[in-house]
C-alpha cells in the first residue's frame, strides 16, 4: 500500500469516527459509558430514547471502534473500546467546553 492510499485510509477511517461522533445521542451514550459499562437497556432509560433507537446508536459506535460488548446471557453489555476512547472523550470535552 502506497503513502496515498495509506493517507486514504486513514481519513476514511476518522471520516468514520466523525460520523460517529456527529449525534448529541451517541455523544450522550459515550459519557454515559466514560462512567462504565452498561446493558442496552440502562442506557437507554439514562438517555431517554427507546431500546431500538438505543441499540442503532451503539451499532454506529461500535462500527466505529469506539466501543465493544460482552454478553451476560440475553444481555448485552457496552464500554468504551479503549484507555484511548476515554481519552478521546476527554479532550473533546475540554476543547467544546473551551470553545
Amino acid at each position: 500500500m502506497g503513502d496515498r492510499d495509506a493517507k486514504a485510509a486513514l481519513f476514511a477511517e476518522f471520516a468514520a469516527v466523525g460520523k460517529a461522533l456527529g449525534n448529541p445521542k451517541r455523544l450522550e451514550l459515550l459519557d454515559l459509558l466514560a462512567q462504565g459499562p452498561r446493558s442496552v437497556d440502562d442506557l437507554a432509560a439514562a438517555a431517554s430514547v427507546g431500546t431500538s433507537t438505543c441499540s442503532a446508536h451503539l451499532q454506529t459506535l461500535r462500527e466505529a471502534g469506539l466501543v465493544e460488548t460482552r454478553r451476560e446471557g440475553r444481555r448485552i453489555f457496552y464500554s468504551l473500546a479503549g484507555d484511548d476512547v476515554a481519552g478521546l472523550w476527554d479532550h473533546l470535552r475540554r476543547v467544546a467546553g473551551a470553545h
